[in-house]
């Protein structure tokens, strides 16, 4: 499958910096009411501090627990949670979160602590079914007042954010993504410009661009004379994907491509062989046979989410440009110890190390991604 490059919700999250701890304040103000889930961890106000802020602090000890929590609920960053600098992108967008759901109002706490209650108790229920995460839970010291925190405080910002929201928010960010959500059936062939080894996950050159779309002008030439799908797909394809079955996608939604694929099955006149659409995988020659656009009441739930979350995100970026400078965000990690070299064969040489997350893609028009949360 070829992925998009679309951000992640964790790459759009850290967008969220700085921070301000004037959720203490707030929650003084509630008196901390019996059942009420806290903005705070407990028994983590001591101790170095490695960030600072206009109106607050974030210890380490504090910072330690969000972290622990954030690498129990997020495994997939388990190999480079220790990576200095991913470090700095989580607490600064710990302290974001903070600021942010300092802004909320009662009835957006109202709903962060409904969601909560429900979050809680499937996260209860699923531990007593998982018992490699149940054993994480102890060894990092989670407790449930813990992780209702975490869950507390990312709810409250959805919930704040999302409160922003007006309809016409909605229907501008809908005009945006509605190629996400029409449903097409189309044919393509894949003349790819690079290869990925499966066993290696190495990529090398394939062909030139220039041999490339002179390959798919030949494809087109081919089938615009009448040529047969299955048979030139077979031969010319190297979308693993679809090559055995003429090229076919049926009944797939635009969010599963590449931009410029998603684009031609949006735009592409029905029943005729465009022009090859390149990509950064190599040209399409493509054919859109059906096209189903949806209107916005069409959406499912969960696709109504999806667009509230696109329409919510511009909030963030607004709070970003806006409010975020003026917080004077000062982190004070601490360095991280150097190793020593492989190479130093007793010469007491030391090596930083760094890390690196990279998404290898592999020939097909299929973009995958969660959704934000």
């Amino acid at each position: 499958m070829l992925h998009s490059t679309r951000k992640s919700a964790w790459s759009r999250s850290a967008l969220l910096v700085v921070a301000v701890v004037l959720v203490m304040t707030m929650l003084a103000a509630c008196g901390g009411d019996k059942g009420e889930h806290s903005l705070e961890f407990k028994g983590v106000s001591e101790g170095d501090v490695v960030a600072t802020y206009k109106d607050g602090k974030v210890t380490q000890a504090e910072f330690d627990k969000y972290l622990a929590i954030f690498g129990v609920s997020q495994p997939s960053y388990e190999q480079i949670i220790t990576i200095p600098q991913f470090q700095q992108m989580i607490l600064e967008q710990y302290v974001s979160y903070k600021v942010l759901s300092s802004q909320a109002s009662e009835d957006s706490l109202k709903k962060a602590r409904e969601d909560v209650d429900k979050q809680l108790k499937e996260y209860k229920d699923y531990l007593k079914t998982d018992a490699d995460l149940e054993k994480k839970v102890k060894e990092k010291k989670i407790s449930d007042d813990d992780m209702a925190t975490f869950l507390m405080l990312t709810s409250t910002v959805v919930a704040h954010v999302n409160s922003l929201v007006t309809d016409e928010d909605i229907t501008k960010a809908y005009e945006t993504a509605q190629m996400d959500y029409a449903v097409s059936t189309v044919r393509h062939i894949l003349v790819a410009t690079t290869e990925q080894n499966e066993e290696t996950g190495e990529t090398k050159e394939l062909r030139t661009d220039e041999e490339a779309l002179a390959r798919a002008k030949e494809v087109k030439a081919k089938l615009d004379a009448g040529g047969s799908w299955d048979t030139l797909a077979k031969e010319y394809s190297d979308d693993p994907g679809s090559k055995d079955k003429g090229g076919l996608y049926a009944d797939a939604e635009g969010k599963n491509w590449v931009e410029p694929f998603k684009k031609a099955a949006f735009e592409q006149e029905i029943n005729k062989i465009g022009e090859p659409v390149k990509s950064d995988f190599g040209y399409h020659v493509m054919v859109v046979e059906k096209r189903e656009p949806k209107t916005y009441d069409q959406l499912t739930d969960e696709q109504k989410e999806e667009v509230m979350s696109a329409a919510a995100y511009t909030y963030m970026e607004k709070f970003m440009s806006d409010e975020m400078p003026k917080q004077e965000l000062k982190i004070t990690l601490p360095e991280p110890s150097p190793s020593p070299s492989p190479d130093a064969e007793g010469e007491g040489e030391t090596e930083g190390a760094e890390g690196e997350a990279t998404a290898t893609p592999s020939p097909s028009p299929t973009a995958t991604e969660k959704p934000a949360e």
